[in-house]
């Protein structure tokens, strides 16, 4: 099957790999840098305000505790600044790399799809191309037989109406 649109490009890239692994790469290089330590400074000054301003939170289940923090840094635009600020987003090389990883899954994408639709056809051509042969008339009152209509001389030798051989309403 060929990608038709954006979402089968993006499954398609999910499943490549590509994606988990720029994923894994964007995330060791932030990690790395010198910019974790404000994030995660960033980070702690919001749980620290939000225990402080309600001291009954202190005292609930764990579980609740961690959702309220997780809810109050999501307010904040914390994570989208770090990955707004991620160097590597702006790379020449890193772009010109997903530019490559998406062409080379398109490139497959209509490999298979010729490869499926030259074996549809050489499938097909073994076949008698009954649809081919023209309509049938109904059967004649008098001698109860269906006279066969010849086809039009293209499609008799196995061209199309419009010229083309086969499958061509795929491209």
């Amino acid at each position: 099957m060929s990608i038709l649109n954006p979402k089968q490009l993006v499954d398609e890239f999910k499943k490549s790999g590509e994606f988990d692994r720029l994923r894994r790469e964007l995330l060791s290089q932030f990690q790395r840098s010198d910019r974790i330590t404000a994030f995660k400074t960033r980070v702690d000054d919001i749980a620290r305000q939000r225990l402080a301003s309600d001291q009954k939170l202190i005292h609930m289940p764990h579980d609740t505790i961690h959702r309220e923090l997780m809810g109050e840094i999501d307010r904040y635009p914390i994570i989208e600044r770090a990955v707004a600020e991620a160097p590597m987003l702006s790379e020449a090389s890193f772009v010109t790399a997903i530019r490559a990883s998406i062409q080379r899954i398109l490139d497959e994408s209509k490999s298979r799809s010729e490869a499926g639709s030259v074996a549809t056809f050489a499938f097909l051509s073994s076949r008698p191309l009954t649809f081919l042969q023209g309509p049938v008339d109904p059967p004649n009152e008098d001698t109860g037989e269906s006279e066969k209509v010849d086809p039009p001389p293209d499609c008799a030798a196995g061209r199309l109406p419009n010229g083309d051989v086969g499958d061509s309403h795929e491209r």
